[in-house]
């Protein structure tokens, strides 16, 4: 089992805990209510934990361990996702800045952007998970706060965006089929010469 089919497992067994603690039974979620309830919180669960997993591997591609951020994308998206980036000031209604499908072109696409940029290392903090579920497929949208690491004593970069998805039930569980990030900014930091 994978890191990955772990931590959704947790996710899992904690939702349902909260719900048996608070002697609540699933008849009704927060948006729609009715008897699959649990099962909604569990597909919520389940497709949050995918941009989580993404940055994962955008992190692990982003310390030079690129097999290990393909591998991990795998476990994110479709095989044929579509994922592209806008950058700041850009037309979101024009070409990306930057745009692959599958997960090993798009994996390729950001080592190549990380290399080019010189970043050592890379966190990407993810927040403001927002899901619509229509059957077997929704939208999910969250937040981008990323940090690119240059030189760890001296400089970083600072993205920030907003994702937004398409995801796909799949028979391997929820998928993104379709990933956009349109950054709001993008800052280079760095230190004072001492």
């Amino acid at each position: 089992m994978t890191l990955f089919q772990h931590r959704s497992i947790r996710i899992l067994c904690v939702a349902l805990s909260c719900l048996a603690a608070a002697a609540v039974t699933p008849v009704a979620d927060a948006k729609k209510g009715g008897s699959d309830a649990g099962q909604r919180l569990a597909d919520r669960a389940e497709i949050a934990d995918l941009t989580y997993c993404y940055a994962e591997g955008t992190d692990a591609i982003g310390r030079g361990d690129v097999a290990a951020g393909k591998a991990t994308y795998k476990e994110c998206f479709t095989t044929n996702a579509k994922v592209a980036a806008y950058f700041p000031g850009a037309d979101p209604n024009g070409p990306p800045g930057l745009s692959a499908v599958g997960t090993d072109a798009w994996a390729v696409a950001v080592q190549g952007v990380f290399e080019t940029n010189g970043y050592i290392s890379t966190q990407h903090l993810m927040s403001n998970i927002r899901i619509d579920l229509d059957g077997n497929s929704g939208t999910m949208t969250s937040y981008l706060g990323a940090t690119h690491v240059i030189d760890p004593a001296g400089a970083v970069e600072l993205a920030h965006g907003t994702y937004v998805d398409t995801v796909v039930r799949t028979p391997q569980g929820w998928r993104i089929s379709k990933r956009t990030l349109y950054l709001i900014s993008f800052l280079r930091l760095e230190s004072p010469a001492p």
